[in-house]
């Protein structure tokens, strides 16, 4: 089998493009100092890719396309023995055939809807930045249901993330975005000189930026309060001041009440997929 390429062909950024909302972190691992952790498989004949993201571990599997698209992407990457998996429900049969024991939960991907202003949030929520990443991981490890399982210090550096405190200065609530990338701002491109190309839609698309909004999480005493709402309403807020133009965000879709937050806030779903891990006997 092929390792995969390390560069997106033309006929890969054209399916990325053809569904921006479902593509998004597949489209923000693009930027730079990602990129170099993407191993990309595209079928142009059957319209499908795959694409493991090594940056983490286990390695993430991402697709898009076709079904059969998708199936003959697969066998143009070495895959490892265990991966997580973010993938649409009519790929998981060419999946598993390459792993017989796959773990999925069934998730919704919501987007802001185009053209929608998100109003200043009534109750604001302070901005967080490494400084804080002691006090984030404090109310992370309070754990239980929905708890967030993909957070990374580094996040907090794309100035995105924000909290609500007690009294004492703990958070009761935070979350921020999960990815960015924004071809316009980009600190890359700004320090070469570069200007976003706009040869083809994904290159409109990155010009315009590509976030997923993630890591919200309420301690499990202070939930019906209105602190989730707060800080998504202020992650939004600076995201549309920042003029990003595909908000994406996922959600179980077992955890109505956040599915609620988020339609209230002016985010619909897009589609269902599928989030898990997947394992091979070999």
């Amino acid at each position: 089998m092929k390792p995969g390429m390390n560069r997106l062909t033309p006929e890969g950024r054209a399916i990325l493009a053809s569904d921006p909302v479902w593509a998004a972190y597949a489209i923000a691992d693009l930027r730079p100092d990602l990129a170099r952790h993407c191993r990309w498989a595209v079928s142009p004949q059957k319209g499908g890719l795959a694409l493991l993201f090594t940056g983490l571990e286990p390695p993430i599997l991402l697709a898009a396309g076709t079904s059969d698209g998708v199936h003959a992407a697969l066998g143009d990457i070495d895959l490892p023995q265990e991966l997580s998996l973010s993938i649409q429900p009519s790929h998981l049969t060419a999946l598993q055939l390459r792993y017989p024991d796959v773990d999925t939960e069934c998730m919704l991907r919501m987007n802001f809807a185009p053209r929608k202003n998100q109003p200043p949030p009534v109750r604001p929520a302070v901005p967080l930045s490494q400084m804080d990443l002691q006090r984030l991981q404090d109310l992370y490890r309070c754990g239980g249901e929905f708890a967030p399982d993909a957070f990374d210090s580094s996040q907090l550096d794309d100035g995105f993330f924000f909290g609500i405190e007690d009294k004492d200065g703990s958070l009761l609530s935070a979350g921020g975005t999960h990815i960015t990338y924004s071809a316009a701002r980009s600190p890359f491109a700004r320090a070469v000189g570069r200007q976003p190309r706009r040869d083809d839609t994904l290159d409109s698309i990155l010009a315009e930026g590509v976030a997923a909004i993630g890591n919200i999480y309420t301690r499990p005493d202070c939930r019906g309060k209105g602190y989730g709402t707060a800080v998504t309403a202020s992650i939004l807020h600076a995201l549309q001041a920042a003029n990003y133009g595909t908000i994406v965000l996922n959600v179980s879709a077992h955890n109505l009440a956040a599915q609620s937050i988020y339609e209230k806030l002016g985010f619909v779903v897009h589609c269902r997929f599928l989030e898990g891990l997947a394992r091979s006997f070999l």
